[in-house]
């Protein structure tokens, strides 16, 4: 970001993050003189403890969730911010839809990680009506998917009925080496869970996952360990589980 502040003066402010799969955003500030001017720090609703340091001192902040920080100083080149936003799981139930639940880690909604399997279609016959598709266009150089699930996916989660949150184990990988963090594969943060596959809750008439069953949900079934991905880099979801007891 580049603006002016003071009586006029320009200044560039660069940010450094691998948020939301990082907890950390680092700031350096670029000016050619020093120059006094307020920075604001936003700080999410979900989060609670922010912290931040200034060329690695910890500076003493009113950390307000859904606020902002605002630090106030003379800032010269090359000054460093580094905002901390440490993330927890939430859990939370969705009464009017079945009493499934979802289940978060500081901004991100998590999904069940589900097998893909592409099957490669005729952008003529599959196209949408709304689409615009043009009927000059070869579909061999435009063509459709329809992407189906490889892995099962009618299961309901196994929670701590005192603290859910604590199911959850946050498992954190390696920064994907093509630099895209939306992907089953290449996911950096997972969930590991504990589940029982629901035999009753089954693809409907449609092909399509069927309604949510009522939860808590009685099932004999074994329990599973359960892998659980941000839901942005899912291509087929379920993202409102039912519990199983």
């Amino acid at each position: 970001m580049t603006a002016k502040v003071g009586n006029g003066q320009q200044v560039k402010v660069t940010s450094a993050t691998q948020y939301p799969f990082n907890d950390a955003v680092a700031f350096t500030i670029a000016t050619a003189k020093p120059v006094g001017f307020p920075v604001y720090l936003r700080v999410p609703a979900w989060c609670r403890g922010a912290s931040v340091t200034v060329n690695g001192k910890r500076i003493p902040v009113q950390a307000i969730a859904g606020g902002y920080i605002k630090l106030t100083n003379k800032w010269k080149n090359g000054d460093k911010i580094n905002l901390k936003l440490p993330m927890q799981i939430a859990v939370r139930q969705w009464a009017k839809n079945k009493n499934s639940v979802s289940v978060n880690y500081g901004p991100l909604t998590y999904s069940l990680k589900i097998g893909e399997e592409y099957k490669k279609g005729n952008s003529k016959t599959t196209a949408m009506g709304d689409s615009g598709w043009q009927e000059t266009a070869d579909p061999e150089k435009w063509p459709s998917f329809e992407i189906y699930p490889a892995t099962a996916t009618n299961y309901g989660l196994l929670l701590d009925a005192e603290h859910p949150e604590k199911s959850f184990t946050v498992v954190k990988k390696s920064w994907p080496a093509d630099g895209n963090p939306f992907t089953n594969a290449n996911a950096p943060i997972e969930l590991h869970a504990t589940g029982k596959q629901i035999n009753d809750w089954t693809i409907d008439k449609y092909g399509l996952c069927g309604v949510l069953p009522q939860s808590p949900v009685k099932t004999e079934t074994a329990s599973t360990k359960l892998t659980l991905v941000p839901m942005g880099g899912a291509r087929l979801r379920i993202s409102a589980f039912p519990v199983v007891e």
